[in-house]
């Protein structure tokens, strides 16, 4: 064989060797540069569990800096993407351009990332597998009830799950199962009418579970009737106008026990129970929502607050979000606008961390549905054209479209960048603050 053709061969097979973590060489005259051996990455990307996890699902996902004309790369397994680009400071638009297995494309892009690594925050709930192995088999029966046909039994423990079996005269039995032994607490409840409206609730506090043993005798006695009401009243700033709709949760390890609500003009009175022994050391979480997505120009504001108090508690909202740009309208009368020159523009409370703003076909997936995510000093994006080799549709098609923007204000968290470390990781017990509007566009 000839010099000449074994060049082309040796260049074909050390692209083909390419090292997982690099850059891709961008056809189309990017500033894409092969990193010296042993140089450090310049900036690091973690994608979304939820993406690595089903990445057979794709076709591809790739990970871009700006618009990907020069640097882009496609993930792999790891789900981890190290950038040798020039540079070293300022802030970073990265976008992941994901193609399903029928052609669709969806692009969910993240604005003005800053540091050196970033991990993208998850855009769905965990699911926990439910345990297996029996930790323990718990009876007894449930006193206090008017209508023991009506009553309701769980366990609730950190890394515990209960299987229950209830009679009609209230006696229970509950499998008792989890990776490990620990302690869990029994709640009781006694509803009525069609709704489930709670009458009386009881709770029994650590009981020890293990090894599979039994525990019998137990009694949990309704001894806390729904007779309290809380009062909810707004505490400043930003006070709407319509109906109001609050529920009182109460939460125990992370698992919902029961709730009450309430709705019409503020402020409202919600049913509640007395805060004595055994519910004295639950916090219970208050969500309260104003309007409704759909209607425009505000849509929908809410609040959610760990409540402290017995007897009241103040409640604080976000200024609602507008969409500047493009025009909208309601799913009934959408707006149109050209695709021309195509901007999607916004108006959030600044006190706010973050707005996102999803353009999704009306009927979906789209061929081409695009989300951003942003701080709220930036109040626009502009859509650009997806590089032609990683993408089968590079630009948003005409047709009907969703607007679905959310404005959110969070108490755990200090600024916008807490987003990205990994670690902002939401709780039912956190205050939070969220706007939500869904508008609807022709786009031609």
């Amino acid at each position: 064989m000839s010099q000449s053709r074994l060049i082309p061969l040796l260049l074909l097979l050390l692209v083909a060797c390419r090292p997982p973590g690099t850059v891709e060489p961008v056809p189309d005259g990017g500033t894409g540069q092969e990193p010296t051996p042993g140089t450090p990455p310049t900036f690091t990307v973690h994608a979304p569990a939820e993406i690595v996890s089903t990445l057979p699902l794709y076709r591809s996902v790739h990970v871009l800096l700006g618009d990907g004309r020069g640097f882009r790369e496609r993930l792999d397994d790891s789900g981890v993407v190290r950038f040798h680009e020039p540079i070293v400071s300022g802030t970073r638009d990265v976008s992941l351009v994901m193609v399903g297995s029928t052609g669709t494309v969806q692009v969910k892009t993240w604005l003005a990332l800053d540091g050196a690594e970033v991990w993208l925050p998850s855009f769905m709930y965990p699911q926990s597998a439910i345990p297996w192995t029996k930790q323990g088999t718990l009876s007894g029966k449930v006193t206090g009830a008017a209508n023991p046909s009506a009553l309701s039994v769980v366990a609730v423990g950190t890394g515990l799950y209960g299987l229950t079996t209830l009679a009609g005269d209230g006696s229970f039995s509950i499998d008792v199962r989890g990776d490990a032994p620990g302690e869990v607490d029994l709640f009781a409840r006694e509803t009525e009418g069609p709704g489930g409206k709670v009458l009386r609730v009881g709770l029994k506090r650590d009981i020890a579970v293990g090894s599979g043993a039994s525990v019998s005798g137990l009694e949990v006695a309704l001894d806390h009737p729904v007779d309290q009401s809380l009062g909810v009243t707004v505490a400043g700033g930003f006070d709407p106008e319509g109906e109001a709709s609050a529920t009182l949760q109460y939460i125990l390890g992370g698992q919902l026990l029961f709730s009450t609500n309430a709705s019409g003009q503020l402020p409202l009175s919600i049913p509640a129970v007395a805060r004595t022994a055994p519910f004295d050391t639950l916090t219970p979480m208050l969500r309260v929502s104003v309007g409704d997505a759909a209607t425009l120009p505000g849509g929908m504001v809410q609040t959610a607050v760990p409540v402290s108090g017995t007897s009241s508690a103040a409640v604080s909202f976000l200024n609602p979000l507008r969409i500047t740009s493009p025009g909208v309208g309601t799913l009934e009368a959408p707006a149109r606008a050209s695709r021309s020159g195509l901007v999607l523009g916004w108006s959030p409370d600044g006190s706010a961390h973050l707005t996102e703003v999803e353009l999704a076909a009306t009927i979906g997936p789209g061929p081409l549905d695009w989300s951003v995510m942003a701080p709220t000093f930036i109040t626009s994006f502009t859509p650009f054209a997806l590089p032609a080799d990683i993408a089968p549709v590079t630009t948003i098609p005409a047709g009907s479209y969703r607007v679905a923007a959310t404005t959110t204000w969070r108490a755990n968290v200090s600024g916008y960048a807490d987003f990205f470390t990994g670690s902002a990781a939401s709780s039912p017990y956190e205050e939070t603050r969220t706007t939500r509007l869904r508008a609807y566009v022709e786009l031609q």
